[in-house]
């Protein structure tokens, strides 16, 4: 065409596009109507196969597994110190057990040395009173004797509060300790596990024992979950019941700390003590799957 030349209606410039939807018949490309696409192309407008799709960019939002959320495959989420200490979410390792209770302990040992003193101190708060009223009938030594139990269980819920805060991976003060608002179901709990125990015990020391392991870790569906008395007793069942060989190794394992802490003339309970409740913790956490934190 001459230069300055206008193009005649139906022709175009060399290396100019036709005007979208006007692609004319048999330009390359395109494809006689009903005819099938050849393989490897693609007729215009089409999605590429799955699996082509490009790899550029952040991925969407809703793609991404958040913390705590179950993983593709429906396995339980694994935390803390699970992911080193624990080869299979769910199980428990005795040995392991004790040693992150001693390194628990060594890493903040004298808040938990406090808290047993207390223990020392109720003790002998109970031999002062004993000595000084010297009760000769039945109703004053079993109001004493009530008491001292009382003390003594929520002293006990303090250390689960304690260990608990040390698999957070917080190191608790004194204070710090005292801080559950559930006084009245550990009261309960405590003298429900403690009635079972004692009839148990007067049947037969065996489902005493029986009694006492199945709920070893009530106080800690109280204090952790705020369960009611009957609620946290069936937890803690159910949780030995389920995991009963593992378990009773370590209520073993914790009775012969405890009884060697009491050889070294009671002082030993100052590290046994500690020792002892944050490794029954660890196993709570553990088995629940719970948060462990690493050491």
């Amino acid at each position: 065409m001459p230069p300055g030349a206008t193009p005649q209606q139906g022709t175009m410039p060399p290396g100019s596009m036709p005007p979208q939807g006007n692609v004319p018949p048999g330009s390359p490309g395109t494809m006689p109507p009903g005819s099938m696409p050849q393989q490897g192309t693609m007729p215009p407008g089409s999605m590429p196969p799955q699996g082509n799709v490009p790899s550029y960019g952040a991925p969407p939002q809703g793609d991404m597994q958040q913390p705590g959320m179950m993983s593709p495959a429906g396995n339980p989420p694994i935390y803390g110190y699970q992911q080193a200490a624990v080869s299979t979410p769910g199980t428990l390792d005795v040995g392991q057990a004790l040693s992150y209770g001693w390194e628990r302990f060594r890493s903040n040992p004298g808040p938990w040395m406090g808290v047993i003193a207390c223990g020392l101190v109720i003790y002998l708060g109970f031999v002062l009173v004993v000595q000084l009223t010297d009760p000769t009938t039945l109703l004053p030594v079993l109001l004493i004797f009530l008491a001292v139990l009382a003390a003594v269980w929520l002293l006990q819920a303090a250390m689960v509060r304690g260990a608990l805060y040390e698999t957070d991976g917080y190191k608790p003060h004194f204070g710090s300790y005292f801080r559950f608002v559930n006084a009245g179901n550990v009261l309960i709990t405590a003298l429900l596990a403690f009635i079972l125990t004692v009839i148990g015990s007067a049947l037969c020391l065996v489902p005493g024992l029986i009694a006492g392991i199945l709920c070893m870790f009530s106080l800690h569906f109280v204090v952790d979950q705020n369960e009611g008395p009957f609620e946290a007793i069936k937890s803690s069942a159910t949780l030995v019941v389920t995991n009963i060989w593992p378990v009773l190794l370590l209520a073993l394992s914790v009775l012969f700390v405890t009884f060697v802490g009491v050889l070294l003339c009671g002082l030993g309970l100052l590290v046994a003590g500690p020792v002892a409740v944050m490794a029954v913790t660890y196993a709570y956490r553990t088995l629940t799957a719970g948060t462990v934190s690493p050491l």
